[in-house]
């Protein structure tokens, strides 16, 4: 049994890797975090075993909590190619040309620098769980997160060397121009909310160790070789899950904007289990399980896309309108509007075991997570007459358009010149790249160890203080490696 699941868990690792790597090339212009509310381990550590041993009706969970990105693999995330750092080049021969971001050096010297990002995200605030029997079979509960996020880029440009002397001196002040309405790179972002609602309707199977015990005397369980009775060794729920969206979705301001909740309505099922593999007079083991599938449906929100005929961090070049084609702006102001987004697919496979010794509990467990890539519909139909700056044509005093140009090319005359077209060429809709604007496929593999306590209150309720720390490993750069930690308040009525 043991090596039949160490072989799956390994399969799904690898069929995972293989999975994301097809679309993790390109950089995305939004990072969609995972989400707690439906996330196992937050809602089962310490809290399913108890639920499960004690006779309580209705339970209330308060989990502050803190959770913070660790590791540098995430940093290539947002840049061309996967990139550590960016080279940028005023004469053509880096990653990027500065003469996009409207920084010019003087005219016998070139600017250059090394652009990189150190992406860090940040959530604090508090689980918060309820659950209720409504029959003796059947159980509805209620998971949700009151959070704020904090996201920062860190951007960081060194060797900086011939600062600009028109519009902005270096690259990172172009980044938060006032000009630029989307797409940002300033600082630190902030946002306060409450996390998606998942509610679950249950319905129980077997029997609990508090049933079992009303039949049988503990007299009985200890003539049995310490072990638990075979009619309560195993007991589970069935459920169907409700996902309620409570956020606005993303307004593409910021590259990398905090977000809590989602604006998608969200649909699953699932099943879990707990085996008791011993009963003790002081305390007991037991295996705890759970498989989870969710959907998630479309709605609209506010992506910025780069074009298919210019590459990788086109979003961030410059626009030019047909009627006046020397007065550039930031393309990203007409590449951002409103597309339809379908999350799609989530799923977890949660296993974790629970040690009881007198009133203090112990546990270890693991989570593997695998989301499908976004699927993007654009929804705007009125697109304006824009093409791409010909900066070369600037120069020569006689501009049109540049439909080809990239953003590591320029204007000097070697193998990297942008061309300039002999006639303007707009833009379109349809050149728009969707995989640009979309959050790519996520896996991850959380493991965690949790200590509590169980304390008698007053009229026969119960109170568990517990302590957890988890750290979730990202298998890419879609998805960063997570260390949180959260408190348990579990109270038992």
């Amino acid at each position: 049994m043991k090596k039949t699941l160490t072989r799956l868990l390994f399969i799904l690792s690898l069929w995972g890797i293989r999975e994301i790597r097809c679309d993790s090339c390109y950089p995305s212009s939004i990072f969609v975090p995972r989400q707690l509310s439906y996330n196992p381990i937050f809602e089962n550590a310490l809290t399913y075993d108890a639920k499960k041993r004690e006779s309580s009706s209705y339970i209330f969970s308060f989990k502050p909590l803190y959770t913070q990105s660790v590791g540098s693999k995430f940093k290539k995330y947002f840049t061309i190619g996967e990139k550590c750092s960016l080279n940028v080049q005023e004469d053509n021969s880096g990653d990027v040309n500065p003469l996009w971001f409207k920084v010019i050096a003087s005219d016998t010297t070139f600017y250059s620098s090394t652009l990189s990002f150190s992406p860090k995200k940040q959530t604090y605030g508090s689980m918060i769980y309820g659950a209720a029997n409504v029959s003796h079979n059947v159980e509805l509960s209620i998971n949700t997160a009151l959070v704020g996020a904090r996201n920062d880029m860190h951007l960081c440009e060194k060797n900086r060397q011939n600062l600009g002397t028109s519009d902005y001196k270096t690259v990172t002040q172009s980044f938060a121009a006032a000009e630029r309405c989307f797409g940002k790179i300033c600082g630190k972002q902030t946002k306060v909310g409450l996390d998606d609602i998942q509610v679950k309707v249950s319905y129980s199977f077997g029997k609990t160790c508090s049933d079992c015990n009303q039949a049988y005397s503990q007299e009985s369980i200890k003539e049995s070789s310490n072990s638990v009775s075979e009619k309560c060794r195993f007991t589970g729920d069935i459920y169907g899950l409700l996902g309620v969206p409570t956020g606005r979705g993303s307004k593409a301001k910021y590259l990398f904007e905090p977000l809590v909740g989602s604006k998608h309505l969200q649909l699953g099922f699932g099943a879990d289990s707990l085996w008791h593999i011993k009963e003790y007079d002081s305390g007991s083991w037991s295996l705890l399980g759970e498989v989870k599938y969710r959907y998630a449906f479309s709605a609209q929100e506010c992506r910025s896309f780069d074009l298919k005929n210019n590459g990788q961090w086109s979003r961030y070049m410059l626009f030019v309108n047909e009627s006046d084609t020397y007065a550039t702006y930031p393309a990203i102001n007409d590449l951002t509007f409103k597309a339809k987004v379908t999350p799609g697919s989530s799923f977890d496979l949660y296993l974790a075991t629970h040690a009881q010794h007198n009133n203090w509990n112990f546990e270890i467990g693991y989570d593997f997570w695998y989301r499908t890539s976004e699927k993007i519909k654009l929804c705007c139909k009125n697109f304006p007459v824009v093409g791409v700056a010909d900066l070369l044509g600037i120069a020569a005093q006689d501009p049109h358009s540049a439909s080809t140009a990239t953003i590591s090319q320029g204007v000097q005359p070697n193998e990297n010149q942008m061309t300039s077209d002999v006639t303007f060429v707009p833009a379109t809709l349809r050149d728009s790249n969707c995989l640009s604007g979309a959050q790519h496929k996520a896996l991850s593999n959380t493991l965690y160890g949790s200590i509590g306590h169980m304390f008698e209150t007053k009229h026969a309720h119960n109170l568990e203080l517990g302590l957890n720390v988890s750290y979730e490993f990202g298998s890419s750069v879609n998805t960063p490696d997570n260390f949180t930690t959260w408190l348990n308040c579990d109270f038992y009525f």
